[in-house]
């Protein structure tokens, strides 16, 4: 994966061979929900891949990154029937509830719906992509 910053400065990490199912519910979470902090969006600002994966640095940024966290994996785990639209919200309250955080603003079944449906479109085309293809996604950091 490569992220090339509006400055122009990258960072990049071999993901290997597998789809990066999770990394891309990052992406749709973070573009549709906007959390003030989050894996993409800390990527804009300037840490590597290398810094997000690191726990002290992720401790350091507050809690914004683990809502982040948790919304992408309700996000995968909606993808993959482990909970429904419906349950979406209670999944990620238990959750964020066992940290004291909010559920944030506009997590309701009609977001949910409209993230599971554009996470399902994104991992379609990685898919589809031939060797050597790839898939480049926008993500951008102004509100």
């Amino acid at each position: 994966m490569v992220c090339r910053r509006a400055d122009g400065t990258f960072t990049s990490a071999d993901l290997g061979p597998s789809l990066p199912g999770h990394d891309l519910a990052h992406l749709i979470v973070e573009r549709t929900l906007r959390p003030p902090s989050g894996f993409f969006i800390n990527i804009a600002n300037g840490y590597s891949i290398q810094q997000i994966s690191e726990t002290t640095i992720i401790r350091a940024l507050g809690s914004e990154p683990y809502v982040a966290e948790i919304l992408a994996r309700a996000l995968v785990s909606l993808a993959t029937g482990a909970c429904t639209v419906n349950q979406f919200r209670d999944l990620l309250g238990a959750e964020l509830g066992k940290m004291s955080l909010r559920i944030p603003e506009g997590v309701n079944p009609e977001s949910a719906t409209r993230m599971l449906e554009e996470l399902q479109s994104m991992m379609e085309r990685f898919r589809e992509l031939a060797p050597g293809e790839s898939m480049e996604l926008q993500f951008s950091d102004a509100p």
